[in-house]
């Protein structure tokens, strides 16, 4: 039970994210988010290394180009747009805390939670895919190899002596963890329980993605705060040990996802039928396909009349 009414809780996200200025003397000021203390007390991470303006204009992790070229004025004016997504999937978890505060019932249908899951994991492939094709263009010696995977493409020759480009999709997990290596020198740990969390958060995803019709999956509040906390963790758990933030702005997205936690009320998104047995000789279901076996499926119609002829 939330301890705030209707109106104070619509105050506080609106707050979390459209805060008051700060005014200084020389009149609004802007202030960067540190890392929470939640990531050392809760996974021992290290965040010491982090400074105001750490991607600031005389910052050394920061470049400008002499070369003009279409694909990288693209690629650099496209770096905003993960953090871009991820502050919408965050509004909209917002959104749906105000949502479900206060009614009687504690689950309902899908409604919110799995298209936040699923921006929310697009925001982290968004990162993956914009940086992969920086890296690729900004490095000064990558192999080929590395490069083919990043860009997830591969190069043959035919029997003609001609060279083809094929697609080669790679699983997201593997192009960030080829990012992470050759990109900022970090062999990150697999194993672990960041990256554990991780692939939690991807297979959920995949759930109703690929709907796995057989478990009808549901999702609780904490149950997706921990999958979006999981997902920025892919991005804090590495910077933690290069020393180095991997994605500028990445403490305060995490900040905003920590604040919205103290206002969160369970709640379970769940398919109508979810827990529900159907007898199926009850029931009608949609099926519109041609060539439908109908001693088994028959329509209504034919159903009735097999019925008065039994009954001849």
């Amino acid at each position: 039970m939330s301890i705030y009414d209707y109106e104070e809780l619509c105050g506080r996200v609106h707050g979390i994210f459209d805060p008051e200025p700060t005014i200084g003397n020389e009149g609004e000021e802007w202030c960067e988010t540190p890392p929470d203390s939640r990531l050392e007390v809760k996974y021992g991470l290290n965040t010491s290394y982090w400074k105001p303006f750490e991607y600031g204009s005389s910052s050394p992790l920061v470049r400008r180009a002499l070369v003009q070229e279409n694909d990288l004025a693209a690629i650099v004016g496209a770096q905003q747009v993960p953090r871009e997504l991820l502050m919408g999937t965050l509004r909209l978890f917002g959104d749906s805390i105000i949502a479900y505060h206060g009614p009687s019932r504690r689950s309902g249908p899908y409604r919110f939670y799995p298209a936040i899951l699923m921006s929310a994991w697009a925001s982290f492939e968004s990162f993956v895919r914009i940086y992969s094709q920086l890296l690729v263009k900004t490095a000064g010696d990558l192999p080929t190899p590395v490069e083919e995977a990043l860009l997830e493409k591969e190069e043959r020759i035919d029997t003609h002596g001609k060279t083809r480009v094929r697609r080669n999709p790679q699983p997201s997990l593997h192009r960030y963890w080829w990012l992470l290596k050759f990109g900022f020198g970090c062999q990150y740990d697999r194993g672990c329980r960041i990256w554990q969390m991780g692939q939690a958060a991807i297979e959920k995803r995949n759930e109703l993605v690929h709907y796995k019709f057989s478990d009808m999956p549901s999702l609780k509040t904490t149950e997706l705060w921990q999958h979006l906390e999981a997902i920025l963790l892919l991005l804090i758990g590495p910077s933690s040990q290069i020393g180095r933030s991997v994605m500028p702005g990445q403490y305060e997205v995490y900040g905003i996802l920590c604040e919205l936690h103290d206002l969160v009320e369970e709640f379970e998104e769940k398919p109508f039928f979810k827990g529900i047995p159907l007898k199926l000789d009850s029931v009608l279901f949609p099926c519109g396909f041609e060539n439908v076996d109908e001693t088994k499926f028959p329509t209504m119609n034919q159903y009735f009349e097999r019925t008065k002829t039994s009954e001849k």
